[in-house]
């Protein structure tokens, strides 16, 4: 039983890379040729011990015992080469342990199938010995997990994975438990968030009649209510903004706003319009109106002007807060910015519509960087209380990386359930 393992399966294996030169007629004639040779050789050897094995009675019981052991000793002999690979034993390397080794699941599927239950006992011991061998290794085997999930998350440096705690914010991922995290942060309370403030105006050169307004412009996203105002003015309402229509030759200006803006500052510059400069002028008319706190440029399609708050206290920007990490650059933290360095590797850094603190640490900056509407004393705060990763942050973080196979699923599942 141990040369079937140990000499003949390994022969055939070996024989296969030379019958595919013959072709696949000639590599099934001869899988044929050596299985019935196998089953032949298993023949002979039960007739001749058939008192020693539990099912060698008759010809039937005789049959069954060959195919249980040819079957069951083949999948043991292949899980125990794949098992050996993968966790680099090194056993199919070297000639005289692949014999060794080789015959051993047959000699315990024949060992199970013996008459005396010693012999039984012994090779079912055997074989949950071996197994809880070959399992305790493959759990072992291998990079760790926190490795394997690094190598799988594309463009993750583990010495630039920073997190932080910043109070009265949430981190708009929250992978790596409660309160902490990296990247924005978002305030707690959503009343803290200022409303989005916009102002647009786009002329649009057809309208068409209007059963409520008299008339309304074609292509235009306000509508609904109505109302006429001295001047030639219609205020409109919409289900995200609100703004003024004014006929202008067969046409229409549009000056419309987010809710957040008010319909003062709309109807102030509704009355304010002009047509623009001719550096802004496109194939459309563009005009552009007085909107005190605003600053104007140039949007499209369609062509017009969008006016947003000179402040930057508008919206989520203003008082979204980042935290990034970096390999350290001489250069980079004041690129075209102003910089103030505040000593111990701690620098405060103004743009124009954000600010942000920067901290050498060794050979990382870490950067927090908040819209207009943070405190700058909460951005120094968060920047100096930021740190490294740990490794049980990074595991409940970075999603385990898909199984390569049967042996590493079991690997997995092995690691999950110690």
């Amino acid at each position: 039983m141990w040369l079937v393992g140990a000499v003949v399966l390994p022969a055939m294996v070996a024989g296969l890379p030379v019958l595919l030169l013959g072709g696949v007629g000639l590599l099934a004639v001869a899988a044929l040729a050596c299985t019935v040779l196998l089953v032949v050789f298993l023949a002979v050897l039960i007739h001749g011990t058939a008192p020693a094995s539990v099912l060698g009675a008759t010809g039937g019981r005789r049959a069954a015992w060959v195919a249980l052991v040819l079957g069951f000793g083949t999948i043991l002999w292949r899980l125990g080469w794949a098992l050996t690979d993968e966790i680099g034993a090194g056993i199919s390397g070297r000639p005289g342990l692949t014999a060794l080794v080789g015959g051993v699941p047959f000699v315990l599927v024949a060992g199970v199938l013996q008459r005396q239950a010693r012999w039984r006992f012994a090779a079912v011991a055997a074989f949950v010995g071996l197994a809880a061998t070959g399992l305790v290794a493959l759990r072992t085997s291998g990079p760790d997990e926190l490795t394997l999930r690094l190598a799988y998350t594309p463009g993750l440096d583990r010495d630039t994975t920073f997190v932080v705690e910043v109070p009265g914010y949430r981190p708009s991922d929250d992978a790596y438990g409660g309160r902490l995290g990296t990247g924005d942060f978002l305030p707690e309370d959503p009343d803290d968030v200022p409303p989005v403030r916009q102002v647009t105006v786009v002329a649009y050169r057809s309208v068409d009649p209007d059963p409520v307004c008299g008339w309304d412009v074609v292509d235009s996203h306000l509508g609904g209510e109505c109302v006429r105002e001295p001047g030639g003015l219609v205020y409109r309402r919409a289900v995200q903004q609100h703004g003024y229509q004014v006929r202008h030759g067969d046409g229409a200006i549009v000056v419309s706003g987010t809710y957040g803006v008010d319909r003062e500052l709309l109807r102030h510059a509704a009355r304010t319009l002009r047509p623009a400069s001719a550096a802004l002028q496109d194939a459309r008319d563009v005009f552009v109106a007085d909107v005190p706190g605003y600053r104007g440029q140039p949007m499209g399609p369609p062509p017009g002007m969008s006016y947003e708050p000179a402040d930057h206290m508008s919206g989520p920007r203003s008082v979204v807060l980042t935290l990034t990490a970096v390999r350290a650059n001489v250069n980079a933290p004041c690129f075209q910015v102003r910089c103030t360095p505040e000593g111990g590797g701690l620098t405060y850094v103004r743009a124009e519509a954000t600010h942000a603190y920067v901290l050498r640490r060794g050979a990382v900056d870490v950067q927090v960087t908040g819209g207009m509407a943070v405190d700058r004393a909460l951005l120094r705060r968060a920047v100096l209380a930021a740190r490294p990763a740990t490794d049980e942050e990074l595991l409940r973080a970075l999603p385990p990386p898909p199984p390569d196979g049967p042996l590493d699923r079991l690997r997995t599942w092995l690691r999950a359930h110690p």
